[in-house]
């Protein structure tokens, strides 16, 4: 494969997602302030999602210029899939090049949480490269974790110094990292998690009763309830219509989850990205799983001979504020 060329310019070409390795305020301000500075000066939308200590610093050294500014909102980055939908969709309504300062919220993260910010950025390349968005990724070397800086090297098409942009020889294809997240087994459900099987569209109405009743046992808030209903109903209704026509449904919960996997023992999935990318941008099997992606906190899928699986995780407490 050969090595992508960084843009000229934002949006010059369709690999315009910049890793940015710094380890203190100066590194960070040495590339961050005249890519934002620069594309203010050009006329170009600048937004910036990034920790609250760093938009203090920028929005300091801006100075009246940070007015120019969108700053994300709270909780911008509250799922991987939400935040790759609301890029995209900033990003294509903006007219001509804009730029972008993102950084997702590593700490506290599980290593399925930390799995899938990480997908996040390799997928991010391919929801920006239909787009005029130029996105810069900082990631701090004095506290994340080795593990999630060696991935940030795998999934940027180009590297960032100050104001040098250089290929990044160690990108992978997003297919190919993509499908190395799936590779990781998902551990097998709890011996106590509740069963129900159905085989055929006649036992959907009777699956969503059995989904409610646990979900409201678990003391989901009323729309999660909604949500989750709409994920298995999608899961179930796949399965029903594209695969073995039916399949089974286990259900458990945890002190931070309730967790909804639907098992299609004939269905099988020919993308790592299925469900990622809007409809509209990729070719996915359906929209299905991008709803399910949406709807849910989390959702890992497997696929193979045997069959396929769709874990749909749910928070039971919700964000102090509303994303």
């Amino acid at each position: 494969m050969s090595d992508p060329q960084p843009p000229s310019r934002p949006g010059g070409t369709p690999h315009a997602h910049h890793l940015l390795l710094y380890g203190g305020d100066e590194q960070f301000l040495a590339a961050a302030l005249p890519f934002t500075r620069d594309g203010l000066a050009a006329g170009e939308p600048v937004f910036i999602a990034t920790s609250r200590y760093n938009t203090a610093l920028l929005k300091q050294h801006l100075g009246p210029r940070a007015e120019q500014v969108s700053f994300a909102p709270a909780h911008w980055h509250r799922t991987p899939a939400q935040a790759l939908l609301a890029f995209h969709d900033q990003a294509r309504t903006v007219q001509g090049p804009s730029r972008v300062l993102g950084e997702p919220p590593w700490a506290g993260l599980s290593d399925d949480q930390a799995r899938e910010w990480i997908r996040y950025e390799c997928l991010l390349t391919l929801a920006l490269a239909s787009t005029g968005a130029w996105h810069l990724c900082p990631y701090d070397t004095r506290t994340l974790p080795a593990g999630v800086l060696h991935a940030a090297q795998l999934t940027h098409p180009t590297l960032t110094t100050g104001t040098a942009h250089r290929p990044n020889p160690a990108h992978i294809a997003p297919e190919e990292f993509s499908a190395a997240c799936d590779s990781v087994p998902l551990p097998g459900p709890p011996a106590h998690s509740e069963h129900f099987r159905f085989d055929g569209p006649q036992h959907l109405a009777q699956l969503r009763e059995f989904t409610a009743r646990l979900a409201r046992a678990a003391a989901l808030a009323p729309d999660r309830i909604d949500s989750l209903l709409i994920c298995v109903d999608q899961a179930a209704t796949t399965a029903v219509r594209h695969g073995a026509g039916g399949g089974h449904c286990r259900i458990w919960t945890t002190a931070d989850e309730v967790l909804c996997e639907v098992t299609d023992p004939h269905g099988t999935l020919n993308t790592a990205l299925a469900g990622y990318l809007p409809p509209a941008t990729a070719h996915l099997d359906g929209r299905g799983l991008w709803i399910i992606r949406q709807l849910s906190d989390a959702t890992d899928i497997r696929s193979s001979t045997n069959g396929t699986t769709i874990r749909i995780r749910m928070n039971r407490r919700r964000p102090t504020t509303p994303p």
